[in-house]
């Protein structure tokens, strides 16, 4: 189903001097296109300190456009892995099948149509550094829109405890601004798919429950791709049954108790199924 394409190099123990010992998961699908993945890229090759390496899962067939520029990237200084897959398996699939491949100490995430902020590795790889003790470091973000929409901001706590507690209520954490440890992430056995768009979501709390300790920056370290089609998918019966379902793991394994879930799942049932403009409006409430 996958094969892994490895271009450059050496594969030093140590960085040299200007990258960081991190390897940026992603992966990329035949939905994407040639221009956001292009500028995604350029923001990662960018960086004031550079990635020591780049794996990107190909997840299924692709136009030309993305091929030609992903090709560009042999000219880069980060070392570039490829993992084609022979048809699409989904994002969890993807980054699992990426995971394997990482042999650097901390993995960093990234969507195919999301845009770092230029010191984004520096500033959470300095931290990482200096706080052995958190396994993941996020960061907030921004919301952006391509129609010229006005932008949102993605706040969430900072600290421990409180990352933990909002947890229960809501994903308060922005998937492709994660830094997050390798042998934390290998430790419980990567993503799963069992609960469909909530494999983010899934991956926090296994990793609570397995004691691992988080922090958010409070800088916009992303820029994020929002359309209101994207929004339109988190939602409805389907969607809800999915999330019942999630939230019911949760309460099994101890991360919620009986009580909280009645509630949060009253009302993110109520939630799911309002109209895409209802929900987009309640989006609104969460983000300053």
């Amino acid at each position: 189903m996958s094969q892994s394409q490895s271009i450059s190099i050496d594969r030093e123990a140590s960085c040299p001097e200007g990258f960081a010992d991190v390897s940026v998961l992603m992966s990329t699908y035949a939905g994407e296109t040639a221009t956001n993945l292009k500028q995604c890229l350029e923001s990662i090759t960018q960086q004031t300190i550079l990635p020591r390496e780049l794996v990107l899962v190909i997840d299924g067939p692709i136009d030309a456009g993305q091929e030609a520029v992903i090709a560009e990237l042999a000219t880069s200084s980060i070392r570039l892995t490829l993992i084609r897959r022979e048809r699409s398996g989904g994002l969890a699939v993807a980054l699992n099948d990426g995971l394997k491949a990482c042999s650097c100490s901390l993995a960093m995430r990234m969507d195919s149509d999301d845009v770092c902020a230029p010191d984004r590795v520096a500033i959470q790889a300095a931290y990482a550094s200096a706080h052995p003790e958190v396994d993941v470091v996020a960061s907030w973000a921004e919301d952006f829109y391509a129609d010229g929409r006005r932008s949102q901001m993605k706040i969430s706590p900072t600290e421990h405890a409180d990352i933990l507690a909002a947890l229960r209520w809501r994903n308060v954490i922005v998937h492709p601004s994660v830094l997050i440890r390798t042998k934390a992430l290998r430790e419980i056995g990567g993503y799963r798919s069992k609960f469909g768009m909530l494999e983010d979501y899934d991956l926090y709390v296994r990793l609570a429950m397995a004691g691992a300790k988080f922090h958010v920056i409070p800088k916009v370290l992303m820029q994020v791709r929002a359309s209101l089609q994207q929004r339109a998918r988190r939602g409805g019966f389907p969607y809800l049954l999915r999330e019942i379902g999630f939230r019911a793991e949760c309460r099994r394994i101890g991360f919620m108790t009986n009580a909280e879930f009645i509630v949060i799942t009253t009302l993110y049932g109520v939630f799911r199924i309002a109209s895409g403009a209802m929900r987009s409006q309640l989006y609104a409430l969460v983000r300053t």
